[in-house]
């Protein structure tokens, strides 16, 4: 078996969860020409053990304990701009993708993708080639035609999901209720609903809101 340090493409994997590093190790670990050479549990381990070991890809989640993978990766490419990253992770929503894309990525994966798309992605990443399934490159598509909401119309967005009315929104950001209703008014419009409800449901499914 050749050593993981002396395999053509050399891998980092970056995960809190100890049973899916220890997956991704053994699936990788079993080709020829891929070998898992460091695992982290965090983000700044990940930034650390990239320094120590430059990787030819880097398989990292998007849910970190400590910092977002999207964060991850741009801290990682400000030290090697050469470097390649894919996201792995459960999280699928527009603006997931939209956010890693943005940051640097060469591909995304869900963490459900079976054994033969992981190698493939690893395999085509290491050659500097993009990896995105068509479900990924479908929805970062889709985010492309969404009018984009500002920072505070996000900020109000969050109050909303938490059933605040719109006397207790401006209370809270210091502006007067009817600022409130006309960035309300805005959200309806640019996520296409007709009320409050309904504007929570499409930004859950778009990713703009997270689940607790």
């Amino acid at each position: 078996m050749i050593p993981p340090s002396e395999c053509s493409i050399r891998v980092l994997i970056v995960d809190d969860h100890f049973f899916t590093r220890i997956g991704l190790t053994a699936a990788l670990n079993m080709e020829p020409d891929i070998g898992v050479v460091a695992e982290a549990t965090c983000g700044r381990d990940a930034i650390t053990l990239y320094a120590a070991h430059r990787p030819d890809v880097t398989l990292l989640d998007g849910q970190l304990p400590d910092i977002h993978g999207a964060e991850v990766t741009r801290e990682i490419l400000a030290q090697d701009t050469q470097a390649r990253l894919i996201i792995f992770s459960i999280e699928e929503t527009e603006e997931d993708i939209h956010r890693a894309v943005a940051a640097g990525v060469y591909g995304y994966l869900q963490k459900n993708a079976p054994r033969g798309e992981l190698l493939t992605a690893v395999r085509t990443v290491a050659a500097g080639r993009r990896f995105f399934p068509n479900t990924v490159n479908d929805k970062l598509q889709a985010r492309l035609t969404h009018a984009p909401l500002s920072p505070r119309e996000i900020e109000v967005l969050k109050s909303m999901a938490k059933g605040r009315p719109n006397k207790v929104i401006a209370t809270e950001m210091n502006v007067s209720t009817e600022t409130v209703k006309t960035f309300v008014s805005r959200i309806l419009d640019k996520l296409a609903v007709e009320d409050r409800t309904q504007a929570v449901m499409v930004a859950l499914k778009r990713g703009l809101l997270k689940r607790k």
